[in-house]
């Protein structure tokens, strides 16, 4: 009897001892700022949508204090009535909208806010800059989050910032990986019909299922969790931290500034089909934002490669993977909206104009590639600017 109270009692300091440095471990994360949260959900219309209220750094590129409000968007709280006297304008996008490689304040939808009221057209008005962007989507999650979501805002204008560095490819069932949970445009019968089969897998009903949304509510309030679920992320994936000291060799802006070469020209018919429901997703936009009364702009961002500040760097890759047109798709997009008649501005030639004058990286961070990714602070002020002055220009 004796031993047996021994070993209960060590269990018992034992732990306590685990219990005690897990607290202190908690402490000490919360203290140094170290945190990994999930900022994402399952959601029956889009696949995945930010989770209302969440809130943490994000630093796997650049370093951004992300904050949720509770309606799910990655901005401050808005009244859903339009407040006397304001123009409201609704961003839909991806993760270059999301934007949470930077602060809030650092955003384009940020500046164009800030920037809009020193415009004479909106003279004594109040601008809000509402963002509904959200990482991965496509232009078919941006439609359903305008009908489903921004609807309930009575915006003034609609922005669709269209990143054809992967949006082309997300709108295509064929050439999305086979594991993207999302609506599809899809053609049966020639017609085009809303693909939301996605919601019938096993994995996405787990994904949405209460058990995983409980795992992770658990592991969104505790940092150490938070830690060892990133560790398990990063062994499944392989990652490895790129650094960067100075400009990168020529195999690391084939690999990094850009997802694909067939972007910047009709390579197939996979590819035709996928500009062809781009385009249709995005005049279906169109229609909608005028059952919203509302005005559309539609801008095209600019892809790493396309801006980045080394001439001959640039024209070595375009050459060596036969792209006659750096600007293919933003021209494209523009032709669509002359085509449709929605006013279409196209960024990429005007920030790699800046870029190869100031000699700036617009994409990129000091913990990732310079010139790759997503863009900089440098590269939202710069959109922001140029967004805000065609915005201005339209009233």
């Amino acid at each position: 009897m004796p031993q047996l109270k021994q070993i209960g009692i060590n269990l018992l300091v034992g732990l306590g001892g685990i219990i005690f440095a897990l607290v202190i471990g908690e402490i000490g994360l919360r203290i140094v700022g170290i945190s990994y949260p999930s900022f994402y959900q399952a959601d029956a219309n889009r696949g995945h949508a930010l989770i209302p209220g969440i809130s943490g750094w994000w630093t796997h590129e650049g370093k951004g204090w992300v904050s949720v409000n509770k309606q799910g968007l990655r901005d401050k709280d808005y009244t859903l009535e339009k407040p006397q006297n304001t123009f409201r304008i609704a961003v839909l996008g991806d993760s270059f909208a999301e934007a949470i490689q930077v602060n809030a304040d650092k955003t384009f939808w940020s500046l164009i806010e800030n920037k809009l009221p020193q415009c004479q057209a909106f003279k004594g008005q109040k601008i809000e800059v509402i963002n509904f962007g959200v990482g991965d989507y496509g232009t078919a999650q941006e439609l359903m989050t305008l009908k489903n979501n921004v609807v309930k805002y009575s915006p003034d204008l609609v922005i669709l910032a269209v990143f054809t560095g992967n949006d082309i490819i997300n709108n295509s069932k064929v050439l999305s990986p086979p594991d993207r949970f999302s609506p599809f445009l899809v053609k049966q019968d020639g017609k085009y019909v809303l693909d939301t089969s996605f919601k019938e897998t096993e994995t996405y009903q787990w994904r949405n299922s209460w058990p995983r949304r409980l795992i992770f509510s658990i592991v969104n309030h505790s940092r150490i969790l938070q830690v060892i679920n990133e560790a398990r992320v990063a062994m499944k994936n392989q990652r490895s931290i790129l650094g960067n000291e100075g400009k990168p060799e020529n195999k690391d802006v084939v690999n990094y500034l850009d997802f694909t070469p067939e972007l910047y020209g009709n390579s197939n018919k996979d590819w035709q089909d996928a500009w062809d429901i781009t385009e249709k997703l995005i005049t279906l936009i169109r229609d909608e934002t005028k059952v919203l009364n509302s005005d559309f702009l539609v801008v095209t961002l600019s892809n790493p490669a396309q801006v980045y500040p080394d001439l001959s760097l640039r024209e070595n890759y375009f050459n060596q993977e036969k792209i006659t047109n750096e600007f293919y798709p933003d021209e494209r997009i523009a032709n669509l909206g002359k085509k449709e008649q929605f006013e279409v501005l196209t960024l990429a030639p005007l920030l790699q104009a800046y870029a190869d004058q100031n000699k700036q990286f617009l994409h990129g961070f000091d913990n990732t590639v310079m010139g790759s990714g997503h863009w900089n602070e440098l590269g939202h002020q710069l959109a922001g600017e140029l967004i805000a002055d065609k915005v201005c220009s339209q009233q």
